[in-house]
């Protein structure tokens, strides 16, 4: 789909640390969701984060391998230490473990969802 992209992060010797899936939208600050591909709250959580059509970077940390992974539960672990998913970060401080709806918007600052 357009907007649509991957993200490769590096780190300053350039191995890849992480590869994450870029959703064009409006720009609400850094937003990042860790998910599971399996998940079906990570899969709802994903679709309403589009449907508000926000800027959002996400990754599913189980098709991930090797230091990727490692990489990318580290990542996890310094939001939620529990490691459930989904995790969604908001600005490298703010964040929003499972599904809640009301609190991401809250977070965003979106009182209601534009139907198109």
């Amino acid at each position: 789909p357009a907007g649509l992209y991957h993200l490769k992060i590096y780190d300053k010797l350039w191995d890849l640390i992480m590869e994450l899936t870029h959703v064009d939208g409006e720009n609400k600050g850094k937003i990042l969701l860790f998910a599971l591909s399996t998940c079906g709250w990570c899969k709802q959580l994903r679709e309403f984060i589009e449907d508000l059509n926000v800027e959002f970077d996400y990754i599913y940390v189980d098709l991930t391998e090797g230091d990727e992974r490692d990489e990318a539960v580290n990542e996890v672990s310094k939001y939620n230490e529990n490691l459930s998913f989904p995790t969604l970060v908001i600005n490298d401080k703010d964040v929003v473990m499972g599904y809640e709806p009301d609190e991401v918007k809250m977070l965003l600052n979106i009182w209601f969802i534009r139907l198109v």
